[in-house]
């Protein structure tokens, strides 16, 4: 067994007997690991008493070093791709190098590779001694960014001296975790049918060690890692140069813990919390740790301006490349540049939009002025803040630092909204209140685990229903569409199909002036041409 306090190898005697049947009680995170107590062929700088199998190599950065632990697989001088490349192959891959075990890394994490592969749609079952042993075409359609690799360890998955299960990426107490050579089937699902006859694990050799991954059992972190895999392939995102890369380098510039330009699931899913974090202390209004005021008649009917505040200072902070605390061109010049017509390096916004800004209409250019407060095209986090707290003042008529649905519709009929549009308005806002009601009920009482009537953050964090957040999928997409009748008259589609096609033209171009007008009226409010005033607290922060 491995003694992690001293990372030495200790042999000690221990006698494996049989407890009890008992089943996971992992809902879908269940981990099967292959302990073998045996081995004893490994030292500790990972090379083996025996010559590795065949010509097989890592090349960190394309660069062959020794006896790497890291980087992309090359059989025989030639890369290996990643489609089908899993952990059991990254295992036999690290055995035949002489290590104990590995961790498989896609998509050319260290380097992109030549485009002629050895091998691809590998299919290892985790116990040959070769990757030549696994299933594999030779032909393959694969590019450079598509190299498999391995980060290659000195040791199996164990249990050290405390009985603690040590894996690559986790350590699992004693009572979180069984040994098993056997299973049961209790319900296979595909077949609709119960199977009672015990089925063998041969192909995997020793002992298994049945745990739960833990990522897989809560909503929050189980979703964060969906999203960061659809962002990446191999679970860790870098900045970059290129013209996608403006997505994945702002989430780097703010999620990026250590400095290191990378962000790994760990520091992504710190800065989702973070994010988490800043929602839910806005909805404890109480200061009480517990946001079960969510669930009174009144909660998401209203707005404060803190909540759209932190809305939009987390938003420049996203999109501020540069880091001058303001969102112009400048900060995606990356995908902007064939818009730098003069190719001085900038871009302005008459280059952007082919036009000069006083030629739009009235009322878009007075929103313009209105926001960049000195005609820099830069727009600061103070103009942004002013102008929001100014349209707040306005709106907000009863000053108790909320605003809801009638107060923005009232405040759209003093500026001249026809009725029939206010109606329209409420009605898909009603929806929408309705809904995000329903499904923000149903989470905080499913979250509220020790049926205190309290809500942490923690049993947000922790939540693990799967089951509800299933049937919300479901239900959002249909239900959550916005009101058909009510969008189509306030867009200018309620004609579309009748009459002469001039009609529906028509029909458009008098929704668009209704509009227009109305913010042209809102605009002119003299509150914009006053200085901000001290807001529930909040100005000048």
């Amino acid at each position: 067994m491995l003694d992690s306090e001293n990372n030495q190898t200790e042999v000690v005697k221990r006698k494996l007997a049989k407890l009890d049947n008992k089943m996971p009680t992992c809902g879908r995170g269940l981990q099967i690991s292959e302990l073998n107590f045996n081995r004893t062929n490994l030292y500790a700088n990972g090379t083996s008493q025996f010559k590795p199998y065949g010509s097989i190599e890592l090349r960190p950065y394309n660069g062959s070093v020794g006896v790497a632990r890291e980087g992309n697989v090359y059989i025989d001088g030639q890369p290996v791709c990643d489609d089908g490349w899993d952990k059991n192959a990254a295992r036999v891959a690290c055995r035949e190098l002489g290590f104990a075990d590995g961790e498989p890394t896609v998509g050319s994490r260290y380097g992109n590779v030549e485009d002629v592969m050895a091998m691809d749609e590998i299919r290892c079952r985790g116990d040959e001694s070769s990757l030549y042993e696994c299933d594999y075409s030779s032909y393959d359609d694969c590019g450079g960014g598509e190299g498999a690799g391995v980060v290659c360890s000195d040791t199996d998955v164990s249990v050290d001296l405390s009985g603690r299960l040590i894996l690559q990426t986790e350590e699992v107490d004693a009572e979180d975790y069984c040994l098993a050579e056997t299973w049961e089937t209790a319900r296979d699902d595909s077949y609709d049918s119960y199977q009672t006859e015990p089925r063998s694990i041969d192909s995997l050799a020793g002992t298994l060690a049945l745990s739960c991954d833990q990522c897989m059992e809560e909503v929050v972190c189980y979703y964060v890692r969906k999203l960061l895999e659809s962002l990446t392939r191999n679970g860790i995102l870098k900045s970059g140069k290129g013209d996608g890369d403006v997505l994945i380098n702002n989430i780097v510039r703010i999620a990026d813990k250590n400095g290191d330009n990378e962000v790994n699931f760990e520091e992504f899913k710190s800065k989702i919390v973070e994010y988490l974090k800043i929602a839910f202390n806005i909805l404890d209004r109480d200061d009480d740790g517990s946001i079960d005021e969510v669930l009174t008649n009144e909660a998401l009917k209203e707005y404060s301006l803190e909540f759209f505040e932190q809305i939009l200072k987390n938003a420049v902070e996203y999109f501020d490349s540069n880091g001058d605390k303001s969102i112009s061109t400048d900060d995606f010049i990356a995908v902007l540049r064939f818009n730098d017509r003069n190719e001085d390096g900038e871009v302005t916004i008459y280059e952007l939009i082919g036009t000069s800004l006083i030629n739009l209409p009235a009322p878009l250019y007075t929103a313009y002025t209105l926001l960049d407060e000195d005609q820099d095209e830069k727009l600061t986090v103070d103009e942004m803040l002013g102008f929001l707290r100014r349209t707040f003042t306005i709106i907000d008529k009863n000053g108790d630092c909320n605003i809801n649905l009638e107060e923005i519709v009232t405040a759209l009929g003093a500026s001249n909204l026809k009725e029939d549009f206010q109606l329209g308005i409420k009605l898909i806002g009603q929806q929408f209140i309705t809904l995000a009601k329903y499904f923000v009920n149903g989470f905080i009482a499913k979250a509220d685990k020790n049926k205190d009537t309290k809500v942490t953050l923690e049993e947000i964090i922790k939540f693990a229903d799967f089951s509800f957040i299933d049937r919300s999928i479901q239900i959002a997409p249909s239900m959550g569409y916005p009101n058909g009748p009510a969008f189509l008259y306030l867009t200018g589609g309620y004609e579309r199909g009748y009459g002469p096609s001039n009609s529906w033209r028509e029909q458009r171009e008098r929704i668009v002036v209704v509009w227009l007008t109305t913010l042209n009226t809102f605009l002119n409010n003299p509150v914009y041409q006053s200085t901000p005033s001290t807001q529930c607290g909040l100005a000048g922060q």
